[in-house]
């Protein structure tokens, strides 16, 4: 009976200004949300008729168009969508539309945004239920249950309204430390040709509670690791399915905590005589020379650090547990390994940030670009996520509060302190003196890769760093 019902999952569009940062553009390589490949494929072995689509690259209206033609071509039973604190305008939009098009289908959402405000969503919007981080485990009895009228109630992880319109959240999930079990994602949902570039995860969760992420609410600080023969065998899968693919990009929230399984999969990588290109993001602490010295040999060709701030004490009052110490040290190993692009995200705007902090930011950038040069063109100014503890200290001041979230306005950045104005010129100032102390020759290459991208957004930006 389960292949007569038809699921449809899917994420929406980000918002209109950060495509038109540069950042998302429709027609990019964009990474695919990674959630639903594994749900699609769980469903799949379930008997489930499954389409799985991505629209967050998509302008909005292009995706709500897609989204309505989708509705009435495919006639899903029940519709999944992720939702994120950048898609949750256009998400509202989508649950609104399906259920005009089509009121007896069911909606159930998953994601961040929607697990940390599983509450505003059940009172405001036409939701059946809402899965509570990882929806591996109970998507399977909450859609059998939902399908057959019965009771939610015993299905852990989830958050729903009672028959008397009261919200139940149920208890949590048992993360478990295991993830081997999970099948391979259905990349066949997104694959072609063109695609050049693959992206899987090797592990979920992370240790740290760093103040401006809201991640610990879902993965509750347990980091999980995959064994790395089993993240190796599906690499080979990959190569023999997908003979086109060239790179892979690992979308752990952090990769490197355990430096000897690293040590293990890159020499597994090598022994198998995979050849591919590699990125994944890091922390500077802890790293070793021996794993970059297998990073590099199995073709690792990029880590991206948060190091975030040059300011030791914003450093500190951030939770990241890491110090300038930490970094230096990464770098000057890293140093050791040319073939290893190093990447750099910085924040700007974190509380306590002021011109001096900026500047010690600068000057630091400067010190660890001595050590290794570093790719890097935006410092992003620091947006509010609900759940973060900089998300508490905003509505403690009275900058925002929880409806907010309700409305089409843009994931707000942190004005508390300094005003957007303010924000993006001290990002600039950060891009353009780092840069500039590369060599002039670096920044007008990097620049005009940018203009490539997006002509017009970095055209007008560049317009406003002469001003």
């Amino acid at each position: 009976m389960n292949h007569k019902r038809k699921i449809f999952l899917f994420e929406t569009s980000v918002e209109d200004q950060n495509r038109e940062r540069g950042e998302i553009r429709e027609g990019n390589n964009t990474p695919f949300p990674i959630g639903i490949l594994y749900l699609d494929t769980i469903l799949r072995n379930y008997g489930y008729n499954v389409l799985t689509k991505d629209y967050t690259a998509w302008s909005e209206k292009h995706c709500l168009k897609e989204i309505e033609v989708q509705i009435k071509k495919f006639k899903p039973d029940i519709v999944g969508i992720t939702v994120m604190s950048m898609t949750r305008a256009s998400s509202y939009k989508a649950m609104r539309l399906i259920k005009r098009l089509s009121p007896q289908i069911k909606i159930i959402l998953g994601g961040i945004h929607a697990s940390v405000m599983y509450s505003q969503l059940l009172k405001n919007f036409p939701v059946e239920a809402i899965c509570i981080g990882e929806a591996d485990k109970n998507i399977i009895p909450l859609i059998n249950s939902l399908s057959k009228g019965k009771s939610l109630k015993a299905i852990r992880g989830i958050a729903y309204k009672d028959k008397n319109g009261q919200i139940v959240r149920t208890a949590l999930q048992d993360l478990g430390r295991d993830i081997d079990d999970l099948p391979y994602p259905n990349y066949n949902a997104y694959m072609n040709p063109n695609i050049k570039r693959v992206y899987m995860i090797s592990s979920r969760g992370c240790p740290n509670r760093c103040s401006f992420c809201c991640l610990h609410l879902t993965s509750r600080q347990i980091w999980r690791q995959r064994s790395y023969v089993k993240v190796v065998e599906e690499i080979e899968y990959i190569t023999k399915k997908y003979p086109w693919v060239e790179e892979i990009q690992f979308m752990d929230d952090t990769m490197t905590l355990d430096n000897a399984r690293i040590i293990n999969l890159c020499k597994e990588i090598v022994k198998r005589g995979i050849h591919l290109r590699f990125y994944c993001a890091g922390r500077v602490k802890p790293v070793s020379r021996e794993m970059f010295y297998w990073m590099e040999r199995a073709g690792f060709k990029e880590i991206q650090f948060g190091i975030e701030t040059g300011s030791d004490k914003i450093m500190k009052s951030i939770n990241k547990g890491i110090t300038k110490q930490d970094c230096i040290i990464a770098f000057k190993l890293l140093r050791e390994f040319p073939k290893i692009k190093a990447v750099k995200f910085i924040i700007v705007g974190l509380p306590g940030e002021t011109e001096g902090t900026v500047e010690e930011t600068i000057n630091f950038i400067k010190q660890l670009q001595k050590l290794k040069r570093m790719d890097f063109f935006y410092a992003a100014p620091l947006w509010i996520y609900p759940g973060t503890d900089v998300y508490q200290i905003a509505m403690a001041k009275g900058l925002i509060n929880d409806s907010y979230w309700l409305s089409d306005k843009p994931c707000p950045l942190y004005t508390l302190e300094h005003s957007e104005q303010w924000l993006m010129k001290m990002s600039n100032k950060i891009a353009i003196k780092t840069m500039l102390a590369q060599g002039k020759i670096y920044f007008l290459k990097r620049l005009i890769e940018k203009i490539k991208q997006n002509p017009q957004y970095y055209m007008e930006r560049f317009l406003r760093l002469r001003k």
